[in-house]
């Protein structure tokens, strides 16, 4: 057969797809008894449908593709012994015991007398304070004596903790750790031990200090509590909501040190809630607890889960990493705020040429001395600024926009809390009140003692997590489009499979059909 008859061959099969296809209006169109202006009407609109299809579709398949998160909440109610109760963390207003280092007076005096111990205590208090001589502290303080130098001056763990109580049982205060903030020494309760932390070559000495208390985890961020946690597991839980199943705490301090050269005029303590495993972020978030009075802090937690069908996904597309997805060098466990720690702690060492005392860092890395606060203010204010230049519109498309690139765990922890301030009351009163076995150490109160009582507690026994899901799933992506293509044009599977039959099968049959004919046709002349 020549082209010719191939021709002729499709445009039969056309023709006879155009009578019998179940695809609205094409019967219309390869009606010849039909006036010409009726079927150019139907062409003009299965056009038109075919384009409105089309560009529904696109929109579709760019949702799937460059937007194909959507959160919503999770689909059954999630109970407060899921997850951990949160770590506490204290951290006094007051950061020396006057009698120690008096900072108001090394400040206006500047006099050392010669004193090596002095001019450790300025250059590690300097970077604890909020107003300071940043002209002075010259000494570049090396890391073992700086820390020792906050340590030695600070208040202890049984100053600032009177009591503790959890869930109803009283508690060694002990199971509180210290731990080092940008603001300097604090203690942390329900709070993982460094070694579960850190990575072995971040460890170094001086960054906590540790304590005795090491018992098993058994939790992790990305599984939840193991299937054979009870009760009394670690992290701590809680098994219900309300004041009974809490946290106590009688947090207390001496008016005589007092030094608001050094903290200001606004006196007391800074909680921070976080997720077991996080560093406390105390410059971002914290709860501002005042003296003489009585805080009860409810939580509520805000979880963030994410579909297994994300997890093929790029993370920037889904806008969260799972744990193997990211490495941090310092963390062996990856969370935004660790993120956020290590990315400043490298920016801090490039333009600084040393670290803060709070930053992670490894053996090698020298700690700054009071002279570099103005560096490390000044790259803590730039990443600021690079941040809110990469969340612009104008910054979106630039080739240094992965700045820190600290996305959100893709199963994340957040603990909100509502504080509500009761009465104030007399501590030293509230001593000498407590039994007969108390008399003895009420005697010794001091009168200069202030103090403040903390509950902490979950507001609701259940509540709603929040899941990021795929916005379409393979299952919905076709159920859309297959519904556009109903609507718009009557298409369904069959009319595609219909599509291609007459166009390949019918079509090669109908070919074969006319060689043996004309074969047949050509025998039968020579015969």
């Amino acid at each position: 057969m020549n082209y010719g008859q191939h021709f002729q061959a499709a445009k039969g099969i056309f023709l006879e797809y155009l009578d019998d296809t179940t695809i609205h209006g094409l019967k219309y169109m390869g009606d010849k008894k039909r006036p010409v202006v009726e079927r150019i009407v139907w062409v003009c609109a299965l056009v038109l449908s075919i384009l409105i299809c089309c560009y529904l579709i696109t929109n579709i398949w760019d949702k799937r593709y460059n937007t194909p998160v959507i959160v919503h909440f999770d689909e059954k109610l999630t109970s407060v012994w899921e997850i951990p109760f949160p770590s506490v963390t204290i951290c006094p207003e007051t950061k020396t015991h006057v009698n120690i280092f008096n900072y108001t007076d090394i400040y206006w005096k500047l006099n050392w007398n010669n004193n090596t111990k002095m001019k450790y205590y300025w250059e590690a208090i300097s970077q604890t304070c909020l107003y300071r001589k940043l002209d002075y502290g010259k000494l570049f303080a090396n890391v073992s004596q700086l820390i020792s130098a906050i340590d030695d001056t600070a208040p202890g763990l049984r100053e600032t903790l009177y009591s503790c109580t959890w869930r109803q049982t009283r508690i060694v205060c002990d199971k509180y750790y210290k731990t080092l903030t940008e603001e300097g020494l604090c203690f942390t309760f329900n709070g993982l031990n460094p070694k579960d932390i850190y990575r072995p070559e971040a460890l170094v000495d001086g960054v906590f200090s540790e304590n005795n208390y090491n018992p098993n985890i058994e939790w992790n961020l990305e599984n939840g509590y193991n299937s054979e946690a009870g009760q009394n597991t670690f992290p701590f839980r809680v098994l219900g909501s309300g004041n009974k199943e809490s946290l106590f705490l009688w947090l207390s301090d001496k008016k005589v040190d007092d030094d608001l050269l050094c903290r200001g005029p606004v006196q007391g303590f800074k909680v921070i809630l976080h997720t077991p495993g996080e560093l406390p972020q105390v410059s971002k978030t914290f709860l501002n607890i005042p003296f003489d009075q009585a805080v009860s802090v409810s939580i509520k937690p805000k979880i963030m889960r994410t579909s297994e069908g994300l997890r093929h996904y790029d993370p920037e597309m889904r806008k969260c990493f799972y744990q193997n997805e990211r490495y941090l060098r310092y963390f062996k466990h990856y969370t935004q705020a660790n993120c956020e720690h290590e990315c400043l702690s490298n920016h801090t060492r490039k333009q600084c040429g040393c670290v803060k005392f709070s930053m992670p860092r490894n053996s090698t890395d020298v700690v700054c001395g009071a002279k570099s606060i103005k560096c490390l203010l000044r790259v803590e204010r730039g990443l600021l600024v690079k941040n809110f230049e990469e969340g612009s519109h104008a910054f979106q498309q630039s080739e240094n926009s992965k700045n820190c690139n600290c996305l959100p765990s893709c199963i994340s922890i957040q603990y909100k809390a509502e504080m509500e301030h009761q009465t104030a009351f007399d501590y030293a009163h509230f001593i000498r009140a407590l039994s007969t076995e108390s008399m003895q150490r009420a005697s010794s109160v001091d009168p200069g003692i202030r103090s403040a009582r903390l509950t902490i507690y979950f507001k609701e026994a259940v509540f709603n997590a929040l899941r990021r899901s795929e916005l379409y799933n393979t299952t919905q992506f076709i159920a859309n489009c297959g519904g556009l293509l109903g609507l718009f044009m009557g298409v369904s599977i069959l009319s595609l499979v219909e599509l291609v039959y007459f166009f390949t099968i019918r079509l090669w049959v109908n070919l074969r059909m006319r060689r043996k004919t004309k074969r047949d046709n050509f025998e039968f002349v020579e015969k």
